[in-house]
């Protein structure tokens, strides 16, 4: 990256600072909405804010049988990015947080992936024209969550920040929770009312449980925030067909078994996080709603983008799909590893906090 890549008259940090919260930017609203719960994260972290505005360069044959092609000149683009990151820059300043903006030519997904190599964060709205939020619920909802360096947090459109929202409908049932007895369903009722997460960080854990780097991720972003944290697993219990008819006894060794395994990561945190405020709900349902709901009223929605089944292993496929363009807060992707299931299979214990 040249010097003159960088705007101009704008307090920044050192080239490169490395941990930096990286902001992807085209001037859409989405954009700036993820630029301001970026601001606030930053200064949760104490973390600088790295601002990355990225285009490519069209080129069209200069004759139908020449192999060379005639470059375009890309001087008002690179001017009308150049002045896109100047006012996000101010933004940042104005906050009192260091501030970085860089211009690279490329593909979105392809820059933010290479940029999130020396960031802490990376954060994204989730749509725009353009740039990473309007590739992002195509190549970079793909790319990014299976390849960034850091975690992702994809920011709606629609987010805004202490104003009350609705818990919908939804289909999934609670079935066991922290400290509460659960009424059994109606099996009349198709939908009940949605629990609400107002004021916390949920994160949703698959069979990792308590060595999921997504839940340690949440407890720590709960701790900077003040916030409480909220685990959720989901269990399938409906049949679909003849290959699995499970019995009453079967279905109450799955059950029990998905609740010990979040009565534990509860008394892992704990015993990291001594204030942390931790609670848990296993829903019988399908993942993609559960997290879908949840992010209705929750703070900020925190998922795996691997496992083995659940949340996770569902996560670049039809979870992606079906979460990230209809989650109503900020959703973070926390990258889990092949290495990670690797280790936990040969018996070794994660660090607190991955």
């Amino acid at each position: 990256m040249n010097e003159q890549d960088r705007p101009q008259n704008a307090e920044t940090t050192p080239p490169g600072e490395p941990d930096a919260v990286i902001v992807g930017i085209d001037g859409s609203p989405p954009s700036r909405n993820a630029l301001a719960w970026a601001i606030r994260e930053a200064k949760y972290l104490d973390k600088p804010i790295r601002l990355v505005g990225a285009y490519t360069i069209p080129s069209v044959a200069a004759a139908a049988i020449d192999v060379s092609y005639v470059p375009i000149d890309d001087t008002s683009i690179r001017a009308a990015v150049t002045n896109t990151l100047k006012e996000a820059a101010a933004e940042v300043k104005a906050a009192g947080v260091p501030v970085e903006a860089v211009i690279e030519i490329g593909d979105a997904a392809g820059v933010l992936i290479d940029e999130s190599k020396s960031g802490s964060l990376a954060v994204v709205g989730s749509r725009g024209r353009g740039g990473f939020a309007g590739r992002l619920l195509g190549t970079v909802s793909s790319a990014l969550p299976a390849h960034s360096a850091c975690a992702t947090v994809v920011v709606p459109a629609s987010w805004q920040p202490d104003v009350e929202r609705t818990a919908h409908p939804t289909s999934s049932r609670p079935i066991r929770q922290d400290g509460i007895v659960v009424e059994e369903p109606d099996p009349n009722v198709d939908a009940i009312e949605g629990l609400r997460f107002d004021g916390k960080v949920v994160v949703g854990v698959d069979s990792l449980g308590a060595e999921s780097p997504a839940l340690w991720k949440a407890a720590r972003l709960a701790v900077r925030r003040g916030s409480p944290l909220h685990i959720v697993a989901v269990i399938t219990t409906t049949v679909i067909g003849p290959e699995w008819l499970p019995s009453t006894a079967d279905l109450e060794r799955l059950v029990n078994e998905g609740a010990d395994k979040l009565v534990v990561a509860k008394q892992r945190l704990q015993e990291e996080f001594a204030d942390l405020d931790v609670t848990w709900t296993l829903f019988d349902g399908q993942p993609a709603e559960v997290l879908v709901r949840a992010s209705d009223t929750a703070e900020v929605l925190v998922i795996g983008s691997r496992g083995r089944g659940g949340f996770a292993g569902l996560l670049l496929g039809s979870t992606s799909q079906s979460v990230l363009p209809y989650s109503q807060c900020p959703t973070m992707v926390v990258r889990v590893t092949r290495d990670h299931n690797k280790r936990r299979h040969d018996g070794e214990v994660p660090e607190p906090g991955l």
